[in-house]
């Protein structure tokens, strides 16, 4: 049971985390003031960092887990898997895309220098966006707790807080938004 509550737990917490650093993304080009804008950097990444170890926690205590037969091969053949398959073929998804964006983003500051990398960046880095969007997707196919009131209003909660800060950002930065839509 150890391995179930774990894994539960992990996975609650990871679309948090990726929630708190999804949201933050999306205000931050409203912040014109450097120290604050340093800080909520510093907590989009730390969210965002803290996610993904929660991820892989999460990814390793189902694998381990014996109650629910899911092998190491569904993370490159999700369809196989004999437990709600294309639940587990949404969070692998998800997974994918988390990963694409975190390497994007840890390698930001590196490849800056390069007018290419600078110009896809952000496009690149939309997979984050897919990817919360994909976690949140497998949490309501996939989790045991799925129709809980709990579980629902965090999952509410968390659709709630990347919509306010998507309208948010659409009505602050008119300029931002038009400038992205057309990179």
């Amino acid at each position: 049971m150890t391995l179930w509550y774990l894994a539960r737990a992990a996975g609650v917490v990871t679309m948090v985390m990726f929630t708190l650093s999804a949201v933050l993304g999306m205000v931050m080009p409203n912040v014109r003031r450097p120290e604050r804008r340093f800080w909520l950097q510093y907590v989009h990444r730390s969210a965002a960092v803290t996610g993904l170890v929660l991820l892989t926690t999460h990814v390793v205590a189902v694998i381990a887990d014996s109650y629910v037969a899911i092998s190491p091969t569904v993370l490159v053949r999700p369809f196989a898997s004999g437990y709600r398959p294309f639940a587990m073929v949404v969070g692998v998804l998800a997974l994918y895309s988390l990963v694409l964006a975190s390497l994007v983003g840890a390698s930001r500051g590196r490849l800056a220098s390069s007018a290419t990398f600078t110009k896809y960046w952000r496009k690149l880095h939309i997979a984050a966006s897919v990817g919360w969007l994909l976690a949140v997707g497998h949490s309501l196919l996939a989790g045991t707790d799925r129709s809980t009131p709990w579980m629902l209003a965090i999952t509410i909660s968390c659709l709630a807080a990347v919509a306010t800060a998507g309208v948010y950002r659409l009505n602050a930065a008119p300029k931002l938004t038009r400038a992205w839509r057309t990179q």
